[in-house]
């Protein structure tokens, strides 16, 4: 199975792979505005904190890599953050289940924010998935970024979306495929 992920670093992505935060290069000003977007959930905006969190929210969180069923169409949204990314970041995918079967993903976890599945859309909704087969291939409906209550809100509030931890904290570059440049 084919799952994507969009990126503004895609020259690092081909020759380093794609990284996870537990290996990311911490000096680089990328680093602290992948930390930054989620001082929210973490209650500060301190980075031991943001660590603290994540870490605490399943077990391999900073070793993982989020990814989604399908991009978004190439139009313009009216969200301001999902039209930015489908117009200027770069589209990698990766075959999950060569990354399974090669040992690198040791868990998968699913995070679906939207407010039919939950009630307290200040709280984060990740459960396990424990195959490859329970990923959900339904088609993404990227217009409800639009709507209230996720238009204030990151696109992957209203997305859902999977966490692969990865054995070693990033996906080889040789896994990953370009699909769109920017």
């Amino acid at each position: 199975m084919k799952m994507y992920a969009y990126t503004f670093q895609y020259d690092r992505v081909k020759d380093e792979g794609y990284l996870s935060l537990s290996i990311a290069n911490r000096a680089d000003p990328c680093f602290r505005e992948r930390l930054a977007v989620h001082s929210d959930n973490a209650g500060s905006p301190k980075n031991e904190d943001i660590w603290a969190y994540l870490e605490g929210t399943f077990k391999g969180r900073t070793r993982s890599v989020c990814a989604i069923t399908e991009p978004a169409p190439i139009k313009e949204y009216k969200h301001p953050y999902l039209n930015y990314l489908i117009h200027h970041a770069d589209l990698v995918s990766f075959d999950v289940d060569r990354l399974w079967q090669d040992g690198f993903i040791e868990a998968i976890y699913c995070k679906d924010m939207r407010e039919a599945v939950k009630k307290d859309l200040f709280r984060e909704n990740i459960y396990p998935i424990g195959a490859l087969n329970e990923i959900d291939p339904a088609p993404v409906d990227w217009t409800l970024c639009e709507k209230k209550p996720y238009s204030h809100r990151s696109p992957w509030a209203a997305v859902k979306h999977y966490f692969f931890v990865l054995r070693d904290g990033r996906i080889p570059p040789e896994y990953i495929t370009l699909e769109n440049k920017a």
